[in-house]
């Protein structure tokens, strides 16, 4: 296998056309590294997958003050490990399955295990001495392709890592959704797919059903890319309100020449929720994003400049919403800590009529209410290490006080840096870190714009792919 060096972020964001061994809808296996498989001829079985230890080290990104005594300053280790098993029955037809070992909570509310959370030893001093971890399926699925048309098609049915485009409204690419994928290519580059995504169905957390139908369409004209969806989310229940019928649609461009690539994305949504839990009104919900970004491939060292926009909540209309409407993973979208670890500038569903500050509580939020102004570079200082800096000026979309003294929409600027060093073949070892420079819209959470301190937090580890 190629030498290449780790993708320093814990969870990728991956494109939904990325071209596979398969088709252009399905989505890369998330591993850091690539792996090199295991295969047994006769039976035709590949086997993969990776151990990640880490250690973290965070610092005021909860309530971004030293003065409140919480775990807000924290540091600890964690672990992963994921085995995953495909079976090739033809030159058409193959299946895959992933264990993951989580921790043990059975709520999908991680994917690794913290070490010392275990006390099962005997005698005089009871602790460790245990199984730390619970083991659950992240994929399991069956891909078929034919020429029955006269072109290529194919399904794709189970449990399967999901992500739209860049992944700026829907990414559910940590443990994946249950999808039922019907796919066409007519001709050469192009992929038509017809996507059913089942959410809810009648259980304990949900009263009804949710759904969502994704129409899909990508292909390439020459150095460029297009790809664009139309997806409509049909929430019965009350997760959402009172029940949702909502619409997102996206349209994407990519182009590369000579040292020069460029990418675009820009998303609009519209629908309506019905009866408010907070008005007793239906909400009209309407949000938008885009994102625009270069990247300079000088050899050695890459130079990025990028800038999104995710539209916020207008806290003065009492019957819409229109902040951009996100379902991310539990993971890093753009900043390292801002919008993976710290309160985001994002709103709850909520109208005027109730204080802002109550919504004001959410996380991993995505673009909803924010805009960005990103710098970075990145290169080889030698084959084997790999340095990356980025710089981020972010801001709020829209206010979420109309008290005077917390109106700022200064988030701030933050700086982050990535390192991976190849130890060994399929063996990295990477640091990546961020500090945020915390800007005066803090003020919401700590209640006094002359007590904001700055966030900060740095994790390595070492990552083994097979």
């Amino acid at each position: 296998m190629k030498r290449t060096l780790l993708a320093l972020l814990s969870v990728t964001v991956v494109m939904l056309f990325a071209v596979s061994a398969f088709a252009l809808h399905a989505v890369p296996e998330q591993y850091e590294y690539t792996p090199s498989m295991v295969k047994a001829a006769a039976a035709q079985i590949e086997i993969g997958g990776h151990i990640r230890i880490r250690g973290e080290m965070n610092d005021n990104y909860v309530d971004f003050s030293d003065d409140v005594d919480t775990d807000n300053t924290r540091s600890f280790y964690d672990q992963r490990a994921r085995v995953h098993l495909k079976a090739t029955v033809s030159p058409n037809t193959f299946g895959m399955i992933e264990f993951e070992a989580n921790d043990g909570l059975g709520d999908d509310s991680d994917d690794n295990w913290d070490w010392g959370q275990c006390d099962a030893a005997k005698g005089i001093y009871r602790v460790a001495n245990c199984k730390p971890t619970g083991v659950s399926i992240r994929q399991a699925y069956i891909a078929h392709q034919t020429k029955y048309l006269g072109f290529l098609s194919g399904f794709k049915l189970g449990h399967q890592l999901v992500a739209l485009g860049n992944g700026m409204f829907y990414d559910h690419t940590q443990y994946g959704d249950d999808v039922i994928t019907l796919w066409m290519s007519p001709w050469e580059g192009s992929e038509i797919s017809l996507n059913f995504l089942k959410h809810g169905e009648g259980n304990t957390a949900y009263a009804d059903d949710i759904d969502t139908y994704v129409l899909t369409y990508a292909g390439a004209l020459g150095p460029a890319s297009v790809s664009a969806d139309l997806s409509y989310v049909n929430d019965n229940s009350d997760a959402w309100a009172k029940g949702l019928d909502f619409y997102n649609i996206g349209v994407r461009g990519d182009w590369a020449g000579g040292i020069f690539k460029v990418k675009a994305d820009l998303e609009y949504q519209f629908g309506t929720a019905d009866e408010s839990a907070f008005n007793g009104d239906d909400l009209d919900v309407g949000g938008w994003a885009f994102m625009l970004g270069s990247d300079i491939d000088l050899g050695m060292v890459m130079l990025s400049l990028e800038g999104a926009y995710g539209s916020g909540d207008d806290i003065d209309t009492e019957d819409e919403y229109e902040g951009f409407v996100t379902s991310l993973s539990d993971g890093e979208q753009y900043t390292y800590l801002y919008d993976q670890k710290a309160k985001t500038s994002a709103q709850a569903v909520a109208p005027s009529a109730a204080s802002s500050s109550v919504y004001f509580n959410t996380y991993k939020t995505g673009l909803n209410n924010t805009w960005y102004i990103m710098a970075g570079v990145s290169g080889n200082a030698t084959p084997d290490l790999k340095l990356g800096l980025d710089l981020f000026y972010l801001q709020a979309s829209e206010k979420v006080s109309d008290v005077s003294d917390f109106d700022d929409k200064d988030i701030g600027w933050e700086v982050d840096g990535k390192l991976s060093y190849q130890i060994d073949k399929n063996l990295v070892y990477y640091v990546e870190a961020g500090y945020l420079f915390a800007g005066d819209f803090y003020a919401n959470v700590t209640g006094d714009k002359d007590n904001i301190d700055d966030a900060y937090s740095v994790r390595n580890g070492v990552i083994l792919s097979f």
